[in-house]
């Protein structure tokens, strides 16, 4: 059981705590509402109160108990809105973790599939450079044409590059 003196000193600390509670609520309101603009606004109220006592009481009442109901009020606003934001939050982020499933291995496919026609086109390339390598400088041919009119033209390619005439093919 306690003793007197341990229920003096509970009762110390908890005045000391309430104190200093007290005091930086104070400095709090006095960094917002200097001490001279409340000590008016306290003066106007004071004044108001013994003016007119009957509807200063009414104030009061209506205060006091229309502030529990909006108080709750704000609480739930305030809790539905956080517990809203919260939920697109996580529904936001479970669809991106579902896109993040598809994303992935669409990416690896179609990774794969640029890299086959890179190597595709690639190996085309070199092929066709070594069979233009392999196959002879020049090439010898001719082509006959003939036109709507009956004239017949005669484009042949040599050593010395590409001749056309008309008539027939010269050997």
């Amino acid at each position: 059981m306690a003793t007197h003196s341990d229920y003096n000193d509970i009762k110390a600390t908890a005045k000391d705590s309430a104190v200093g509670v007290y005091n930086y609520g104070q400095r709090q309101i006095n960094r917002v509402v200097s001490f001279d603009t409340r000590q008016k606004a306290y003066s106007n109220v004071s004044n108001f109160a013994q003016e007119r006592p009957l509807l200063f009481a009414f104030i009061v009442a209506q205060a006091i108990f229309s502030s529990l109901p909006i108080i709750v009020f704000s609480t739930f606003a305030v809790s539905t809105i956080v517990f809203a934001l919260g939920a697109a939050v996580i529904f936001a982020l479970f669809w991106v973790g579902v896109a993040l499933l598809v994303l992935v291995p669409t990416l690896f496919f179609t990774c794969s599939v640029g890299i086959l026609v890179w190597t595709w086109a690639a190996g085309s390339y070199l092929l066709a450079r070594w069979l233009y390598e392999m196959s002879p400088v020049s090439a010898k041919g001719g082509l006959e044409v003939e036109t709507p009119n009956g004239q017949k033209f005669v484009v042949g390619k040599d050593e010395d590059g590409f001749e056309a005439h008309k008539g027939q093919r010269r050997s």
